[in-house]
């Protein structure tokens, strides 16, 4: 029950992040501003995702997790219903901002309580859950609020967010069970789980791995159109091949017990970066680009899972911490993926090689992944990760 209370939490949350890139343009003709703006928004977004979401679960790590969660799903509410509201555009990147870090916060304490609620070999399964979550906010969610703010008004669409919200919030309190915890190492000690080599390898796989991925992603539509030649109304369509493939990833790192999870990572990660290195390839045809979309997906959400729970394994108590500190990561990876792609285009080797150059950055991220399986098994953890638990 649990695992379905938090994906559907993170389906929400994962829905108000990207929500407003559907409705950009809505935003800034109502909003007064220029789109390029409007599109502040979705910087300040994600750096504070990184920077606040940290500092957050350091400092609330006394708290306890059941009644951190519902607050985080609270303040997330209050957010959502706040950008709904926002009648000017500093309303609206305060609440944004604020959502952002109900965001970073979140993932952190659910990936703990996740992982509490399981017994030792789910963990990478209930990890897993979450992180369906997010998918199907791509899936469904984004689509969805898109739609709606086209037909009804950008506010209808933070509406959307807010019912969801609403609706995890309810499931949380009412659902969340009590579960074992260790004490809270306090924010010093929860510093000392970055000297770790294992722990700042897994880091330095998930910045590399998924620069990669989201170079090539961030520029897909565009791709499928000049390259593949699809017409634009089916783009769309073959964006849900990639959703599903991200389903059928996630459902895949769930199955790996996590004392295994070293060795079986870099096979994932071998699989995105040929994905993405044949990119120039598969684009040249519509079967490749969906085979290729569909590989993307399956390999970066089968990867992103099982780096997140060998993190948590390794971090110990500073599990909440590292947690947050590795979406934080996958956030450096978003600002440096479109930043790579942008160099590519302007370097005049055209929308068909993005991703191939995208790649290289995974190729590196798979070099790293296995450093981390030579790590660990130099570690006190090579017998595999420790049950964690949370606050309660």
């Amino acid at each position: 029950m649990i695992a379905f209370i938090l994906m559907l939490s993170a389906f929400a949350v994962g829905t108000s992040e990207f929500i407003i890139v559907g409705v950009l343009p809505e935003v800034a003709a109502d909003l007064g501003v220029d789109v390029p703006t409007a599109g502040l928004l979705v910087t300040a977004y994600a750096v504070s995702v990184a920077v606040g979401g940290p500092v957050l679960t350091a400092f609330t790590g006394r708290i306890a997790r059941r009644k951190l969660l519902i607050a985080v799903m609270a303040l997330a509410l209050v957010a959502s219903a706040g950008s709904a509201l926002a009648h000017d555009y500093a309303l609206l990147m305060t609440a944004r901002m604020v959502a952002a870090l109900a965001q970073g916060l979140f993932f952190a304490v659910a990936s703990q309580v996740a992982i509490a609620a399981a017994p030792p070999e789910k963990q990478t399964a209930a990890i897993a859950k979450v992180v369906n979550g997010v998918a199907l906010s791509t899936i469904l969610g984004i689509p969805l609020g898109t739609l709606i703010g086209q037909n009804y008004g950008w506010r209808a669409s933070f509406a959307l967010v807010a019912a969801l919200t609403a609706i995890g919030l309810a499931g949380v309190a009412l659902g969340t069970p009590k579960v074992a915890h260790e004490p809270d190492p306090g924010v010093r000690a929860g510093l000392f789980a970055f000297g770790r080599s294992t722990v700042l390898l897994g880091l330095a796989t998930t910045v590399l791995s998924f620069t990669g991925l989201i170079t090539a992603f961030t520029y897909v539509a565009p791709a499928l159109r000049e390259v593949s030649g699809f017409e634009p109304g089916w783009v769309t369509g073959v964006l849900l091949v990639y959703g599903l493939g991200t389903l059928v990833g996630s459902t895949l790192a769930g199955r790996v017990p996590p004392d295994r999870i070293a060795r079986v990572l870099p096979v994932p990660l071998v699989v995105l970066a040929a994905a993405l290195l044949a990119q120039g390839f598969l684009l040249g045809s519509k079967a490749g680009a969906v085979v290729g979309l569909f590989a993307l997906g399956a390999s970066a959400f089968t990867a992103g899972p099982l780096v997140h729970t060998y993190l948590m394994g390794q971090a110990g108590s500073a599990s909440g911490l590292v947690a947050s500190v590795n979406i934080s990561a996958f956030n450096v990876a978003a600002a440096l993926g479109p930043l790579l792609g942008g160099a590519v285009l302007t370097g005049g080797l055209g929308l068909r090689w993005v991703g191939t150059v995208g790649g290289l950055s995974t190729v590196l991220g798979v070099g790293v992944a296995l450093a981390v399986g030579r790590a660990t098994a130099r570690s006190t953890a090579a017998a595999g990760p420790r049950p964690l638990a949370a606050h309660v």
